[in-house]
């Protein structure tokens, strides 16, 4: 298993409850691939760097997680699919 470091960017026009159901959905995805979290962290809305599918803001979020070294490119299809994630980026963390 390796550490991960997810971090994602949901719609700023979505409910807190919406972004709650956005998070609770990653976690489930990551545990489903025999994923574990290692941290969970929101760090709130922010001001993006440019405008992204007419987005000026995004709810930002980070989880390092441990996974399968054949396991980030099934996340990545299923993120990329979510219409509530604008963004995101999966990367090995150094020393792995």
């Amino acid at each position: 298993m390796r550490i991960y470091e997810i971090i994602y960017v949901i719609r700023p026009d979505l409910t807190d409850q919406d972004v709650g159901t956005v998070r609770a959905e990653v976690k489930n995805k990551i545990e489903t691939l025999d994923g574990s979290i290692e941290k969970d962290e929101s760090w709130g809305k922010r001001q993006l760097a440019f405008e992204i599918k007419d987005f000026t803001e995004g709810v930002y979020n980070q989880i390092d997680c441990k996974l399968p070294p054949e396991t980030p490119s099934k996340i990545r299809d299923q993120l990329k699919i979510d219409e509530r994630i604008i963004r995101f980026m999966i990367t090995l963390k150094s020393g792995q």
